[in-house]
């Protein structure tokens, strides 16, 4: 596990947009607990990957931390994207070639310990939010377990959490400074093999879809977590080959009602869309094209 000496790191891309003002007033010493979710999911090591999937979509988490069923002391982390990399998109997908030799079913029924990240970043409930926020930032990690001296799970806090201090507020900023200009897309008949891949290697929770230049739609790694969840898989599955699943269309998957903010919007106002819907990201649309998306991350790097 890691636990880290919170400081207050450069922050290059932050800076160079300009940190909105109301991140200098966010408490140094409120404890993060205050935002932190203190009733957390947890699973066994011994629960199987579908399973792990099957409470992701019970609990709508995107993420699990792994404890002793007996202590509750943290023993590793599994993400929606752990198993979005292990169906296909990376390199634990070589788990299901080499050791099950692409059988699906056997593969999905072993435990989350082939998979789980056991190096799992945490933070003692005394850290304040601005430390957090510093860390989440200078880490890259979308998630941070709070932990007792005993190392016994108290909390979670995730960029969605610090994203959602600025709900409503006015910063004087707008979506455009912030978004995500270049965007990668799918297509309607991306397959999810394809689209697992373009997620795990750019390290992306979502792809927005786009037909002719039109946004049509939302695939998202609890998207994918959700369509596992839900058992449809199996009626795809031939001869259990994992390469059957990964045929799957994303227009079969994804979400036709996706959000959408404009560039001259309050980065105030497109926080308290996000927060509303749910989500965590909006595409930014201009004449009902896509101009770019706007992402938990872009929001929790103007609070920097």
């Amino acid at each position: 596990m890691r636990g880290y000496k919170l400081d207050k790191p450069s922050f290059t891309q932050a800076r160079e947009r300009g940190a909105v003002e109301f991140g200098t007033r966010i408490a140094e010493r409120e404890s993060i607990m205050s935002i932190a979710a203190k009733e957390v999911v947890t699973i066994p090591p011994t629960m199987t990957i579908k399973g792990a999937a099957e409470t992701m979509t019970k609990y709508g988490f995107r993420r699990l931390p792994v404890a002793d069923p007996g202590t509750n002391r943290l023993l590793g982390i599994i993400g929606s994207s752990d198993i979005i990399d292990f169906l296909g998109g990376g390199r634990k997908f070589q788990i299901i070639q080499k050791k099950y030799r692409g059988n699906f079913l056997a593969a999905i029924n072993e435990s989350v310990r082939e998979i789980m990240v056991t190096d799992v970043l945490t933070v003692d409930k005394d850290a304040s939010i601005k430390e957090v926020l510093n860390l989440i930032i200078k880490t890259r990690i979308g998630g941070v377990v709070v932990v007792d001296r005993d190392k016994k799970v108290l909390g979670i806090i995730t960029e969605r959490d610090l994203a959602f201090l600025l709900a409503d507020k006015l910063t004087g900023k707008k979506v455009e400074e912030y978004m995500t200009k270049k965007v990668v897309t799918a297509s309607p008949k991306t397959t999810l093999g394809e689209a697992a891949r373009i997620m795990t290697k750019n390290s992306f929770r979502r792809l927005p879809v786009v037909s002719d230049g039109k946004l049509v739609g939302m695939l998202t790694t609890r998207m994918i977590i959700d369509f596992i969840g839900r058992n449809n898989i199996f009626a795809k599955i031939v001869e259990n080959r994992v390469d059957e699943v990964l045929k799957t269309k994303c227009e079969e998957i994804m979400k036709t009602r996706v959000a959408t903010v404009t560039k001259d919007m309050d980065l105030g106002e497109a926080a308290r869309v996000i927060k509303d819907e749910g989500v965590g990201t909006v595409c930014v649309v201009d004449n009902d094209k896509l101009a770019g998306i706007l992402t938990e991350r872009d929001l929790v790097l103007a609070l920097a």
